[in-house]
C-alpha cells in the first residue's frame, strides 16, 4: 500500500541534515580555543555523513582510509564475512580530509525480546579508535539509552540529541510495529551524535563501539555540576507548571536570545502535546471506520454469494471486495497516524525538556564559576594574612599554598567552561532549530503523501466497483429485453 518513501518519515533527509549541521557548526566555530580568526575549525574536524537509507552498508561509501586489520566480521545485512577491511581510497582533493565518524544502522535483531536489539557498522578515522571499520556491532535499546544518559551527564552544556523510542506502538495502536521507522530514528540519532565535535570525542562512545560485551558506562546519572540546575517537567506533564529559566537582571543579547528560545520551545511543546493527542484520536477514529467498512464489505460479499440474480450477485461481491480494500487502506492510515506522528512528537517533547534542562545547566555553570572565583579570592586573602603573620610555620604555609594552587586550578577550569558554554549553546541551538524544521517538514510531508496515495487507491477501487455495477446493470437490462 505504501512505498518506502511514504513509510519512512525522514527518508532522504539524513544526508541533507548532516550537511546542514556541518555548515552550521563550521560557520559558528564554537569549540576552538585560540584558533586564528580566519581559520575554520571544519578543516580539523570530521564531516559526519549518513546515507539516506538506514539499511545501506557502510562499505558502499567512499572517503575512508584502508584498515590493515584482518579477521571475521558479522555483517548486519549479509551475515559473517572474512576480509581485509580495506576501504576505498579517498578521491583526489580529499586525501587530507578531516577525521571521519560514520554509523550505519543495519537492522533490528530480535523483535520478540522485550528490549529490541540493533546491528550497526562504524567507519572512522578518529585516532582514538583502535580500528577503522567495525561491522555488525550489536547493541540493544537499553544500551543506547545508557549512552544518551552518559552524554547528558558528562556534557551538561551541550544539547545532546534525543534518542528515539525502540517501538512504534502506542496506546492508539498497541500492536502495530514499523521497525523501519525505529531504525531510521536510531540512524538519525547516531548521525547527529557523530556530527557533534564534542560528543564524538567521548571515551565512552568509543567503548560503546568497541566493548565486546554489554555496554555499561561509569557515568549515567551522577551530577556533573556542583550546583544542580532547576528540575524540568517530566515526560507526561503537559499542562503542569514547569520551572522556567531564571532571568538575569542585566541580560546580554545572547541571554535575551536564550530566553526567547526557551519561551518559544515551551509554547511549541504545549502545542505538540495537543498535536500528538489529536493524531492519536484521529488514528482511533479511522481504525473504527476501517472496522465498520470491512464489516460492510464482508456482508455485501456474503449477500452476493447467495444472490440468484447473476448480475446483481456480481455487483454485490465486487462492491464488497472494494469496501474490504477501502477498510484495509483506512487501517493502514490509522496505524501510521497512531505510530509515526506520535513517535516523532514524543522525541521532540523530550528534546524540548532537554533544551530547558541545558539552559538551566548554563546558569549552574556560571554559578559554579562565580563560586570558584570567590573561593579563590578567599584563599588569596588567607595567604596574604599568613605572609604578614609572625608565627607562621613551614607546614602551615605549604598547606595554604597548596590550597591556593588547587583553588586557582579549579577557578581556571570553571572559567574556561563558562567561557565555552555560550559558544557551544549557540552552535547547538542553531543545529537543533535546523533539525526541528527539517524533521517536522519531512514528517508532515510523508503524512500528506500517505493520504494522497491512500485516497487514490480508494478512488480507483470505487471506480472499478462502479464500472462493475454499471456493466451488471446493462447486462441485466439487455437480458430482460431479450426475454420479453
Amino acid at each position: 500500500m505504501y512505498s518506502e518513501d511514504e513509510i519512512d518519515p525522514h527518508r532522504g533527509q539524513a544526508q541533507a541534515t548532516a550537511s546542514a549541521n556541518r555548515s552550521l557548526y563550521n560557520s559558528i566555530d564554537p569549540f576552538a580555543e585560540g584558533r586564528p580568526e580566519g581559520e575554520a575549525w571544519g578543516a580539523q574536524e570530521p564531516s559526519a555523513h549518513t546515507g539516506s537509507d538506514a539499511g545501506t552498508h557502510a562499505d558502499s561509501d567512499t572517503g575512508t582510509h584502508a584498515d590493515s586489520d584482518t579477521g571475521t566480521h558479522a555483517d548486519s545485512n549479509a551475515g559473517a564475512h572474512t576480509g581485509s577491511n580495506s576501504g576505498a581510497q579517498p578521491p583526489a582533493g580529499e586525501a587530507a580530509a578531516a577525521p571521519l565518524l560514520r554509523f550505519t544502522v543495519g537492522q533490528m535483531v530480535d523483535r520478540s525480546k522485550r528490549t529490541p536489539g540493533f546491528t550497526f557498522d562504524v567507519m572512522t578515522t578518529l585516532p582514538s579508535f583502535k580500528a577503522r571499520r567495525y561491522a555488525g556491532v550489536e547493541r540493544n535499546q537499553i544500551e543506547f539509552e545508557r549512552l544518551q544518559a552518559h552524554l547528558r551527564a558528562t556534557y551538561p552544556e551541550c544539547l545532546v540529541p534525543t534518542l528515539g523510542p525502540g517501538t512504534t506502538a502506542s496506546k492508539y495502536v498497541g500492536d502495530y510495529q514499523n521497525d523501519r521507522i525505529v531504525v531510521q530514528l536510531l540512524q538519525q540519532w547516531l548521525a547527529r551524535v557523530a556530527a557533534h565535535p564534542l560528543l564524538r570525542q567521548d571515551y565512552e562512545l568509543r567503548q560503546f563501539v568497541e566493548a565486546p560485551f554489554a555496554f555499561n558506562p561509569a557515568l549515567t546519572s551522577a551530577p556533573a555540576l556542583s550546583v544542580a540546575p532547576a528540575p524540568s517537567a517530566g515526560f507526561f506533564s503537559w499542562g503542569k507548571a514547569r520551572a522556567r529559566v531564571a532571568r538575569s537582571a542585566n541580560p546580554t543579547a545572547f541571554e535575551r536570545q536564550l530566553e526567547a528560545a526557551a519561551e518559544n520551545l515551551d509554547a511549541f511543546q504545549r502545542n505538540l502535546g495537543d498535536v500528538r493527542r489529536w493524531h492519536g484520536r484521529l488514528a482511533r477514529a479511522r481504525a473504527r471506520l476501517a472496522l465498520d467498512v470491512r464489516d460492510a464489505g464482508t456482508k455485501l460479499v456474503s449477500a452476493g454469494m447467495v444472490e440468484h440474480n447473476a448480475g446483481l450477485a456480481r455487483a454485490l461481491k465486487r462492491t464488497g471486495k472494494s469496501l474490504l480494500h477501502v477498510g484495509a487502506c483506512a487501517q493502514g492510515q490509522a496505524s501510521l497516524e497512531g505510530s509515526r506522528a506520535v513517535a516523532v512528537a514524543d522525541v521532540y517533547t523530550l528534546a524540548c525538556d532537554n533544551v530547558q534542562r541545558t539552559l538551566g545547566s548554563r546558569q549552574a555553570i556560571f554559578t559554579e564559576h562565580q563560586v570558584a572565583a570567590r573561593q579563590l579570592e578567599r584563599r588569596r586573602q588567607a595567604v596574604a594574612e599568613l605572609r604578614v603573620s609572625a608565627s607562621i610555620g613551614a607546614a602551615q604555609a605549604q598547606e595554604a599554598l597548596a590550597e591556593l594552587a588547587a583553588a586557582q586550578a579549579d577557578a581556571d577550569s570553571k572559567r574556561a567552561r563558562a567561557e565555552r558554554v555560550d559558544r557551544v549553546l549557540a552552535a547547538d541551538l542553531h543545529a537543533f532549530e535546523a533539525n526541528r524544521e527539517g524533521d517536522l517538514r519531512a514528517l508532515f510531508g510523508a503524512l500528506g503523501r500517505d493520504q494522497l496515495q491512500a485516497e487514490r487507491q480508494v478512488l480507483g477501487e470505487l471506480r472499478a466497483a462502479l464500472d462493475t455495477v454499471r456493466h451488471a446493470g446493462s447486462a441485466g437490462s439487455s437480458s430482460t429485453a431479450l426475454s420479453g
